[in-house]
């Protein structure tokens, strides 16, 4: 039985999300313990394994279902896919410290750099290596 199909532009999209967001799961978490080592910050627990993971997958997810969006529907979508991850990278940042900064008052300046950090990557893999897998579907066939 064959079962090789043509991979639609919807599930590449998410397919490119969910790859992307278990090269930023690896990413993040490296980022994190290599940070953690080097700076000696132990004692602020608001960014965990479980966090990192989970945070990071549906957050590439969404870009991909996002990018299949943009490409599908708008005619340059990768210029505005991409400048609406950087948007929306900045504003997650921005919001986060702010809605942290309210709710339980300030967070340690390493914290609030391990968070940036984790963001950034989360936008770069988004804003690069979503569209890169999408147009390479071999990767993630």
């Amino acid at each position: 039985m064959n079962y090789e199909y043509p991979q639609t532009d919807f599930s590449r999209g998410i397919l490119s999300g969910l790859f992307a967001g278990l090269v930023a799961c690896v990413i993040n978490t490296v980022f994190v313990l290599a940070y953690r080592s080097f700076t000696a910050f132990y004692e602020f627990n608001g960014m965990d394994v479980t966090v990192i993971v989970f945070g990071s997958i549906i957050q590439m997810i969404v870009c991909g279902w996002m990018f299949y969006l943009f490409v599908h529907y708008l005619r340059k979508g990768i210029s505005f896919y991409r400048a609406a991850v950087i948007l929306i990278t900045i504003a997650i940042l921005l919001v986060g410290i702010m809605v942290r900064r309210t709710v339980m008052g300030s967070a340690p300046d390493e914290f609030k750099f391990m968070a940036t950090g984790t963001q950034v990557i989360i936008g770069c893999l988004a804003a690069f290596f979503i569209p890169y897998l999408f147009r390479h579907d071999k990767i993630i066939s």
